[in-house]
């Protein structure tokens, strides 16, 4: 094997949010910005995160063509209801159009064309409302609903910690993968899935019915969405690093479709 086929790797384009930040000086500026728990999940697992921001619509599909994977991670952000036929429910909504103006073309051009797609968090919402589902904006005012949000006092470890469970499908395809029927999850949101996209298909709920990971109706194409947070303790929760791993194996397989080339991991996948 050459040095250059040694070298090479799935890449995925990690799909980035656009913030207000302030600076040192204390001015406050437009920053572009990547998911950083997420990226660094892929890379670790042997994958090159790449970013193409704010890709003007002609532009697309050729840049698509580049890459053998989409991921979509958190944010402070949300998706803005208007894409779901709403106006925001709160006026203290921070939304990220460029982003939305991004990813929901994204999502559907590569759910189409078979490139993995894995949205957590606020990216579950961005395939969920991509594939034309509905969110709650605000759970806490829903009746019934456990705490799925942190805690502002919270240290960045409390806050990920596994704040409720899941229950799988009974025979889904996310039961096979996990080999678990119910196993623990972190929970750091306010928004979730009201009504489930067209041809997508609940794989888990919370005890309070909250849809918490979803997929494509078709398990040939990799495309799925969690509600929790799989890129964050992936090396020792058991459900984390068989998703996690599902994923980059998708990708693997992508990259021979793409390139004609079968090659091994980088390095050995968690089991």
């Amino acid at each position: 094997m050459s040095d250059a086929s040694a070298a090479r790797a799935p890449l995925v384009w990690v799909v980035a949010s656009h913030r207000e930040l302030q600076n040192p000086a204390g001015h406050t500026q437009q920053y572009t910005v990547l998911d950083q728990g997420g990226q660094r999940t892929v890379l670790n697992m042997g994958l090159q995160p790449v970013c193409y921001p704010r890709v003007p619509p002609e532009r697309l599909e050729g840049l698509l063509a580049t890459v053998d994977g989409i991921l979509l991670g958190g944010s402070d952000t949300n998706v803005h209801p208007r894409h779901f036929g709403e106006a925001p429910a709160r006026g203290e909504f921070q939304f990220d159009e460029e982003r939305d103006a991004l990813a929901q073309p994204l999502i559907r051009m590569a759910v189409a064309r078979g490139v993995p797609v894995l949205g957590f968090c606020r990216g579950s919402h961005d395939l969920n409302v991509a594939m034309g589902g509905s969110l709650h904006q605000w759970l806490r005012e829903v009746p019934g609903m456990l705490q799925h949000h942190e805690e502002p006092d919270e240290t960045l470890d409390e806050a990920y910690v596994e704040r409720h469970f899941v229950t799988c499908t009974p025979g889904g395809a996310l039961e096979r993968i996990t080999r678990m029927g119910r196993f623990p999850v972190s929970s750091l949101h306010s928004q979730g899935v009201k009504v489930l996209g067209q041809d997508l298909v609940a794989e888990a709920h919370s005890d309070d019915g909250l849809v918490e990971a979803f997929r494509w109706h078709d398990e040939g194409v990799f495309a799925w969405g969690f509600q929790f947070h799989p890129e964050w303790g992936w090396r020792w929760h058991p459900a984390y690093g068989r998703i996690m791993n599902a994923y980059v194996r998708a990708c693997w397989k992508r990259m021979a479709e793409r390139t004609g080339v079968q090659q091994l991991p980088l390095q050995p996948i968690v089991a």
